[in-house]
């Protein structure tokens, strides 16, 4: 897959400025939806079937779950024009009471050419969508919807020059708290490069940022050094908010905060087996039962492995990932008794879907294949009340090397 489009990617780069390549599996006009399968017609095992989706040439990299028939998800297309890259932020919902076809949503921000990230809400008149800063004119994607508009809550970017921002992660309860986590890469120089050129040097941090119900507000956590940045988000209540994400290289290592109602403060992270960690995803059923997921690489040349911590409301545990599995969790939901979790795995020639639900202490496998379609990987997984699951994520096939949104619905 193409590698460099994935969501927590690019555009923290820590030390050098470089310009954002198209994918060269990507064809040089942009995508082609007439030669790309209908992934509904497709046949998946383990009890998982594709959604028809209305959108082509796309990543859906986020989704919630609104009510107890509708599921919400975003992303964005992507057009490749020449040595240019566009994006388009998309978002689609699903009434499980209308079989599999999901239903395209008014754009958030029309006019926005940045990628949306990350949705949340509380209801189908609550709901948000965040993503990127765009360079141009430096309007960060942050929209609420209503339940009949969307509206743009500006969001002000932290003091100096800004580099890059990034919101990845955001969690949205009731319609007077919405939380949102990335990074804000702020310029500390320039020198000149080795080739002519300029190196712009950064420095990367963790932004939090608080909807009181009016307002967007930035909160602060102290004690994390060097570069970092958050991935996600969850509140459990007004006093009890989770979020995670990791450190640069060379550290690599977890970071984990709690959120008391008062102030942000770090959580030492659980101890695991490997050289470096990534938190990439937090979600909770209550204050005892909290489930983060990410990879663990365990040597130099490891692409990664399943890295899974829970919290029982008193102490963080790392808990052993299923053996002789390779790659990268990279979103988790709360079912009863457990959790549930996707990912991909990057080592091979072709990324390749992993999901499990672990309840009760057990492991089981979800068979998120796609029949036709080599190229997979899932970055989102969402639970409805009645135990289905929603993965979200991409694919491509031999024939058609352009992203296609995939969205399985399934019990496993």
């Amino acid at each position: 897959m193409k590698r460099i489009l994935r969501r927590a990617a690019v555009a923290l780069a820590v030390a050098a400025v470089t310009a954002l390549a198209a994918p060269p599996a990507l064809a040089a006009d942009g995508p082609d939806a007439s030669n790309a399968p209908d992934a509904s017609e497709a046949a998946v095992a383990g009890g998982f079937t594709p959604g028809k989706l209305p959108v082509s040439g796309a990543v859906l990299s986020s989704g919630v779950q609104l009510d107890s028939h509708t599921t919400w998800a975003t992303g964005y297309q992507v057009t490749v024009t020449g040595p240019h890259v566009r994006f388009t932020p998309v978002v689609v919902s699903h009434d499980d009471r209308r079989g599999k076809q999901w239903t395209e949503l008014p754009l958030p921000a029309p006019d926005f050419k940045m990628r949306s990230n990350t949705i949340a809400g509380s209801s189908t008149h609550d709901a948000w969508v965040f993503g990127d800063r765009e360079p141009t004119t430096g309007r960060i994607l942050a929209e609420h919807w209503d339940g009949a508009h969307w509206a743009s809550t500006p969001i002000e970017p932290p003091p100096g020059e800004l580099y890059d921002l990034n919101l990845l992660g955001s969690s949205a309860p009731r319609p007077d708290s919405a939380w949102a986590v990335g990074a804000a890469s702020i310029v500390t120089g320039r020198t000149p490069g080795p080739n002519g050129g300029t190196i712009i040097n950064t420095r990367t941090a963790g932004l939090i940022e608080h909807w009181d119900g009016s307002a967007w507000h930035r909160m602060s956590a102290d004690g994390i050094d060097g570069d970092w940045w958050l991935n996600s988000v969850t509140e459990i209540a007004r006093d009890d908010v989770w979020a995670v994400g990791n450190t640069a290289a060379p550290d690599d290592k977890p970071v984990l905060l709690h959120y008391d109602g008062q102030a942000w403060s770090r959580v030492a992270a659980p101890a695991f087996t490997g050289l470096a960690g990534e938190y990439q995803s937090v979600a909770a059923s209550g204050p005892k039962d909290v489930w983060v997921v990410g990879r663990t690489i365990l040597a130099d040349k490891d692409r990664g492995h399943p890295l899974v911590a829970h919290f029982d409301g008193r102490t963080w545990t790392t808990v052993q990932a299923p053996e002789g599995v390779a790659g990268k969790l990279w979103s988790v939901t709360a079912v009863p008794g457990g959790m549930a979790t996707v990912g991909w795995d990057p080592s091979g020639a072709q990324d390749r879907p992993i999901g499990f639900r672990y309840t009760h202490g057990r492991w089981q496998n979800l068979d998120l294949s796609v029949t036709g379609y080599e190229d997979v990987s899932y970055l989102a997984v969402v639970a409805a009340p009645d135990n289905r699951l929603t993965a979200l994520g991409t694919g491509s096939t031999p024939k058609s090397q352009d992203y296609q949104p995939l969205a399985l619905t399934g019990r496993g």
